[in-house]
């Protein structure tokens, strides 16, 4: 009889390993399908940009590289004869800065809405996540013409400033300082240390991985932007990347495809660098905020 039982069991086992089995193939195959449609746009165009030039695009796509030598002197042309290496400066200013003022005013800010009570608090935090619903659009006008009337068009500040106060940065580091315990407030407290030596040697050692998720997030999106760059500083001298890739994509710019495609693996370079390197920051600060807070 436990023979029987037993090829019963085994019997009943099969198809849900078959099932089971199936279901894991599926899963493979729409993980490749995604890797392959988020990579082949990138990698079509390191195969156009390290080709030979004046093959069209359209006859001889390519799926590997054939001039390795054509490649990099494509790279040397934009860097050294446009002011694409200018337009890196700026842009990475804008990006530090921009970083920079970002971690220290959202620190700030969250150190007291995640450890402190004070009158409005929750009224002001929830101005705060209603920030975050307004489309950019909305604010980009009285916030350009507010930048003109301070004189800052064409300047660092210009594009710095407006973009200092990150609502979502606010809300990502007020839920991750509300699992810093109270009790380490108290402690640094008694032991003599002030309100800004418990933020500066308390909190932020403790809030690390969310001030690296922040700064690389803050990098992607500063690096990618275009619309405000473009408004409030058309002066040449004050292109970033955003723009100088503009005027290669342009219609008039009579740039063949495989310069076109240059300038654009070059903007790239940058932040697929920083997502691959961070990308496990990423997802840990993000997961972190999110379930403890």
């Amino acid at each position: 009889m436990s023979v029987i039982a037993e090829d019963h069991l085994v019997q009943r086992r099969i198809p849900s390993v078959r099932s089971l089995s199936g279901w894991v193939i599926l899963k493979w195959l729409i993980a490749i399908g995604v890797t392959i449609i988020a990579v082949l746009p990138i990698w079509w165009m390191i195969n156009v940009v390290f080709a030979d030039p004046g093959t069209p695009v359209s006859v001889n796509p390519r799926l590997y590289p054939t001039s390795l030598f054509h490649g990099f002197e494509k790279v040397r042309i934009i860097l050294l004869e446009t002011e694409y290496l200018h337009a890196y400066l700026v842009s990475v200013s804008y990006a530090l800065l921009t970083i920079a003022g970002v971690i220290l005013i959202g620190s700030m800010a969250a150190f007291e809405f995640a450890l402190f009570e004070f009158p409005g608090k929750r009224m002001l935090f929830g101005i705060v996540i209603l920030s975050l619903m307004v489309p950019t659009a909305v604010t980009i006008i009285p916030t350009y013409l507010l930048t003109a009337q301070l004189g800052w068009l064409n300047t660092m500040q210009g594009l710095v400033v407006p973009g200092l106060a990150s609502a979502f940065g606010l809300f990502l580091l007020i839920q991750f300082m509300r699992t810093i315990p109270k009790e380490m407030v108290e402690a640094a407290r008694l032991d003599g240390a002030g309100h800004f030596q418990i933020y500066w040697h308390v909190a932020l050692p403790l809030s690390r991985n969310a001030l690296v998720t922040l700064a690389i997030l803050t990098f992607m999106q500063t690096w990618g932007n275009f619309m405000w760059p473009l408004i409030v500083a058309p002066s040449p001298e004050m292109y970033t990347v955003g723009q100088v890739v503009g005027l290669f994509n342009s219609p008039y710019s009579h740039q063949t495809v495989d310069v076109v495609m240059t300038a654009n693996l070059l903007a790239a370079v940058p932040p697929l660098i920083f997502f691959l390197i961070f990308q496990r920051q990423i997802v840990e600060g993000i997961a972190m905020s999110g379930s403890k807070g």
